[in-house]
């Protein structure tokens, strides 16, 4: 019975020391996790502006937005109707479906001011000024 008390702690004590292990290695897992999760881009490197557009109405109102050289303007347009998207300067058109967001990506590239529009009807949704 004596030799069975010391094999019986040295048992608990390696499941207590297996236990520690694991729970160290999942707390790494979630400090990894963490850390990937809270890698965002900043405010500054990817600007985003959500457009509605019914029928000939445009919400916001068309107005003039800048943005840094180098900076990233996200436009979310969703339109009533299909429709084409055109950005000026950007070289990008993109086919509009209605009541579907679609997401642009425009990188300011060259200082200037660019217009974005809609063709059927054309209207404008906003112009981008590049400083």
């Amino acid at each position: 019975m004596r030799a069975l008390v010391p094999t019986a702690l040295a048992c608990t004590a390696l499941v207590l020391a297996g236990c520690a292990a694991a729970s160290s290695t999942s707390s790494s897992i979630t400090t990894t996790a963490t850390a990937t999760a809270t890698r965002t881009p900043t405010a500054e490197a990817v600007r985003t502006i959500t457009i509605t557009v019914r029928g000939k109405d445009v919400t916001p109102a068309p107005d003039v937005v800048s943005i840094r050289r180098g900076q990233t303007l996200r436009l979310v347009v969703t339109s009533d109707h299909d429709d084409q998207l055109h950005a000026h300067g950007f070289g990008v058109e993109e086919q509009l479906v209605a009541g579907q967001p679609r997401r642009l990506d425009l990188r300011g590239a060259e200082p200037g001011q660019y217009e974005i529009e809609t063709h059927e009807p054309p209207l404008r949704l906003l112009v981008v000024q590049v400083r």
